[in-house]
């Protein structure tokens, strides 16, 4: 694949407005895709609920040597961040860097494999970014597993991550007692628990998320209650967002907030949210050290090992122990406004896994 083939490519996948729930235009995008590949691949279109991901092989396998997996959706953007536009050395848009540049990489490299005969699958999902649990969820629980994992979703300035925060989001609803606000002792006010709670959880989290550290996060994403300032709340909802390292668990996370519930004497029923696990690759892996030297060779530089705050896919195969190469071009401001990717450094990135792949 040369420039121009990708820049082409990555601009037509910008133009579909690939949001997750929204399976038609996510189809379209799947469709052109599979256009682009070459015959004799073994392609599989699994839809289920609001998702679907397009899986293409060189050999008929549910554990092929390598998965190249890469996420379709984007989230929500004004109309003109859906064209694409060159400035310099980078291509603007919204999607270019999380993670449509990737597609265009992948399907040049599926298709060399092929030729090739190297045991290579391309997976594309569509709902990556509302946690993958209709998409990669479902391939994982079919039993699906690859020996090695390139997943380039994360990294920053050319940095491979060895290890990214497991999620878990809780709700929490609360529930009162309405009455007028002029007599609050004749009723019990719903959000009132919510506030205690919230208190109590910030004593213990509060300071971790002050400075970047390997430690539990928490942030309060919503609290909604009441219908009337001058009504005593009846019922209202929290839904906080913890981010753990492997030290930690959702269980543990889980049982502190519903002791804290259970301290208080307060009516409140704790549910969960979106969860996943925490993901660690041992850089001392073979494959790792191969991939590390051959990107180094590549892009005439060190690569830096460092942690992600945020999840992806991977997260869904965490049990599976395969390694994964989670590492990507330059590129930034994802999800703003002006979110770009370096088309020098993507087509770097695509030789560097084309010599770590053998084609």
């Amino acid at each position: 694949m040369n420039k121009e083939e990708f820049l082409k490519q990555l601009k037509d996948l910008v133009a579909f407005k690939t949001l997750p729930g929204d399976i038609g235009e996510n189809a379209k995008a799947l469709d052109y895709v599979e256009s682009l590949l070459v015959g004799g691949l073994n392609v599989e279109r699994i839809k289920n609920g609001k998702a679907e991901v397009l899986i293409a092989s060189t050999n008929k396998s549910e554990k092929p040597k390598y998965c190249y997996m890469v996420h379709m959706d984007v989230v929500a953007g004004r109309d003109d961040q859906f064209e694409m536009k060159i400035e310099g050395d980078k291509a603007i848009g919204r999607g270019t860097c999380d993670m449509k540049f990737s597609v265009p990489l992948g399907v040049a490299l599926i298709n060399e494999a092929k030729v090739k005969n190297v045991d290579f699958c391309l997976m594309i999902t569509t709902d990556e970014e509302v946690g993958g649990f209709e998409g990669a969820k479902i391939i994982a629980d079919r039993g699906f597993s690859p020996e090695v994992f390139i997943v380039p979703d994360g990294g920053e300035n050319l940095n491979f991550v060895d290890k990214a925060k497991g999620v878990c989001q809780l709700k929490l609803i609360a529930k009162g007692i309405p009455a007028h606000a002029s007599r609050p002792w004749l009723g019990k006010n719903a959000i009132d628990s919510l506030v205690l709670i919230g208190d109590e959880l910030l004593k213990i989290y509060g300071k971790n998320n002050l400075k970047e550290s390997w430690m539990t996060t928490m942030n309060f994403g919503t609290i909604s209650g009441g219908v009337s300032t001058n009504q005593v709340c009846p019922s209202a909802e929290m839904k906080i967002d913890f981010r753990y390292p492997e030290s930690d668990s959702i269980e543990n996370i889980t049982n502190v907030v519903e002791k804290i519930v259970k301290d208080l004497g307060v009516e409140v029923e704790v549910s969960k949210l979106s969860t996943g696990l925490p993901t660690f690759t041992d850089v001392r892996n073979e494959e790792v050290k191969r991939y590390l030297k051959v990107m180094e060779g590549v892009f005439g530089r060190e690569i830096k090992i460092q942690q992600t705050y945020g999840a992806s896919d991977a997260r869904h195969f965490v049990l599976l122990k395969s390694p994964v190469l989670m590492h990507k071009p330059l590129g930034g401001e994802i999800h703003s406004d002006d979110e770009w990717v370096d088309i020098d450094s993507c087509m770097k990135f695509y030789e560097g896994l084309r010599e770590y792949l053998g084609l």
